[in-house]
């Protein structure tokens, strides 16, 4: 069974966690973010108990984030442990139940901003925090160790190209900094980093 033993705070108050699946061939990473108090995890995968309270402890859980229809991962028992929602797209076709749906166009959302990205995976969304200068991916980005960084590949998307349209609006405001549902984070200067991947 795959659980994260460890997890690391990338700058204060970002934390990431990750584990191979060898289901899904692949790294998967976890995100925890604390905006004014308030801890928002996106895409989580189980987490060891000694890393779990400690990311518990350090702010009011607030809510549960998929970036799209194939994350669900250990979602479910996040929810039961913090006593939070589950939020996600309303076209991400979902095992789970009673999950809270962004309403469709919306862009801001509990000091988030929402950036749409059809073409990549069904439901695919990426949240900006301004004040960090960041913006947390789910598939459509992807900077795994042994091929770095890359644009979701052509046969995981449902329309790369409109991927990349609507990548390049996100882009039209620069962010430093970059969290993906696979893969390592960029910790500067990554919407140019991305920019060149279009």
């Amino acid at each position: 069974m795959l659980i994260a033993d460890k997890m690391e705070e990338l700058t204060c108050g970002v934390f990431r966690w990750e584990g191979f699946s060898p289901d899904h061939r692949v790294e998967l990473t976890s995100h925890a973010v604390v905006t004014q108090g308030r801890l928002f995890c996106f895409d989580p995968i189980p987490l060891a108990n000694d890393p779990f309270d400690e990311l518990s402890r350090r702010a009011v859980p607030a809510a549960i984030v998929l970036t799209n229809e194939n994350h669900e991962r250990d979602a479910a028992l996040w929810r039961e442990r913090w006593q939070v929602a589950i939020w996600a797209a309303p076209d991400a076709t979902l095992r789970l139940h009673d999950v809270k749906h962004f309403l469709a166009g919306q862009t801001e959302w509990e000091g988030w901003r929402l950036h749409w990205l059809p073409g990549g995976a069904g439901g695919e969304l990426a949240f900006r925090f301004a004040g960090l200068s960041l913006v947390v991916f789910g598939d459509a980005i992807v900077n795994l160790p042994k091929r770095g960084l890359e644009l979701l590949p052509e046969k995981y998307c449902c329309d790369q190209g409109q991927l990349r349209q609507n990548l390049r609006r996100l882009l039209q405001e620069p962010f430093e900094r970059a969290l993906m549902a696979h893969g390592q984070p960029i910790p500067e200067s990554a919407s140019t980093k991305i920019a060149g991947l279009l």
